[in-house]
């Protein structure tokens, strides 16, 4: 039976891993620094936690801090230590472009991980259509019904994390995904225009997108990050409006068998993200709520 880890099994992508993994009959470990019950306690930042989690296991689902400037510094440790524990082959959560930006923390771990001897696959997405639900920006948007960022007119091809998910689980699972790296997107690239138009459409409430200067970014993310992580966030955004997130790919529909999920009907199944507190989304007979 195959044994596998999953790091971040309560984020957006980990948890559908678990869930894919089980129900293809995969022993899976659970990893978290606030391990629940049934969990085991691994922190990227203390080795002390990488032999327990790693004991027995044979392949590993690997989220390397992609928050982080310099995650390979945290992520360099445990590729060998997982090399040391006979890990056969690692899914690698990267991101969109890494491969073409050799700075980037993450294509540094994409090649330590290459220069490991064990197989790996690096899956690099394109933003999350999520984002648009979780905070900071879904409770923002759904307060005050302006959405604010930095990206201008630029389009994206939004991919559902659930779709990261399960191919994750096929590249966990299937030899024919080794040694590659997929870039996974959605079948269509919106701008943030009709990324709202679609919210709007499917709440029935009139929200609208202010497309920000750099520096009104920075005064808005300055409340809540320090400066350098702004400078971060608004340079991610400058290569957002230099089209580096158009691209459209196939590598969901490759790797699953199935197309990627669309926006119109995620913004269908997740309206109720875009209420206010204690606001009820209305009754509609054709979505079953």
């Amino acid at each position: 039976m195959t044994h596998a880890l999953v790091l971040g099994a309560s984020g957006l992508v980990g948890g559908h891993v678990v869930q894919g993994l089980v129900a293809r009959g995969c022993a899976v470990r659970c990893a978290g620094r606030r391990p629940r019950e049934g969990w085991v306690r691994f922190d990227l930042t203390d080795p002390a936690t990488f032999g327990p989690a790693l004991a027995g296991v044979d392949r590993v689902f690997l989220v390397a801090r992609p928050g982080d400037d310099a995650p390979q510094v945290v992520a360099a440790p445990l590729i060998e230590a997982m090399a040391r524990a006979g890990v056969a082959h690692v899914v690698n959560l990267s991101a969109m472009g890494a491969e073409l930006r050799p700075e980037f923390g993450l294509r540094k771990v994409e090649l330590l991980l290459e220069a490991s001897g064990m197989a790996f696959t690096h899956l690099r997405p394109n933003w999350f259509m999520q984002v648009f639900t979780v905070p900071p920006l879904g409770p923002l948007l759904a307060q005050r019904g302006t959405l604010a960022l930095p990206a201008g007119d630029a389009r994206l091809s939004f991919v559902d994390a659930r779709d990261v998910a399960d191919v994750a689980v096929a590249a966990l699972l299937e030899e024919r995904l080794r040694g590659t790296g997929l870039t996974l997107t959605g079948p269509e690239a919106l701008d943030h225009e009709a990324a709202v138009r679609e919210i709007a459409r499917a709440t029935g409430r009139p929200f609208r997108y202010h497309a920000q200067t750099d520096d009104e970014a920075r005064a808005a993310l300055s409340r809540s990050f320090d400066p350098a992580r702004v400078e971060r966030l608004v340079g991610f955004y400058r290569l957002v409006r230099a089209g580096a997130c158009a691209p459209v790919t196939s590598d969901v529909e490759r790797a699953t068998g199935r197309p990627a999920r669309r926006f119109a009907p995620f913004c269908d199944e997740h309206r109720a993200a875009w209420y206010p507190p204690h606001a009820s989304a209305p009754v509609d007979a054709t979505m079953g709520t």
